[in-house]
């Protein structure tokens, strides 16, 4: 019976720990949310901690994004660090966001964090819900 309940504990825990987001994109998301809430020090500060677990297709594009010198340097930046971890498949969890009006009206993607509203960081509190779900 020990054996069993201990399998199963291991199980379990495999289970969760398959479930979790690779830390990249949790740093990505952790710059996402502070570019939507106008936190330049917040955003610097993840995307150095992208930076150290980020893989190569995307590192350089986090090194350009941490060594902005301010925020709307950052969300310039964002764009395309966004499309590069838009490549891989969202997680259980995490949503693709669109806004249209970003980058001069050309658009662009972003992942965040599922919930009720888009966290827009490419405007932040000027324009915070623009944006959509896309599936």
């Amino acid at each position: 019976m020990f054996r069993l309940a201990l399998l199963l504990a291991g199980f379990s825990f495999v289970i969760a720990c398959g479930s979790e987001p690779p830390p990249s994109l949790v740093h990505y998301v952790a710059a996402q949310e502070a570019l939507a809430a106008d936190d330049y020090t917040q955003a610097h500060k993840a995307l150095e901690q992208l930076v150290e677990t980020a893989t190569p297709a995307f590192k350089t594009l986090a090194e350009q994004a941490a060594s902005a010198g301010d925020i709307e340097a950052v969300r310039a930046v964002f764009k395309p660090l966004s499309e590069e971890v838009i490549k891989e498949k969202v997680p259980e969890g995490y949503v693709l966001a669109y806004c249209p009006m970003a980058d001069n009206n050309e658009g662009a993607h972003w992942i965040q964090k599922d919930g009720p509203s888009i966290m827009n960081p490419y405007f932040g509190s000027s324009m915070l819900h623009c944006g959509v779900f896309k599936d």
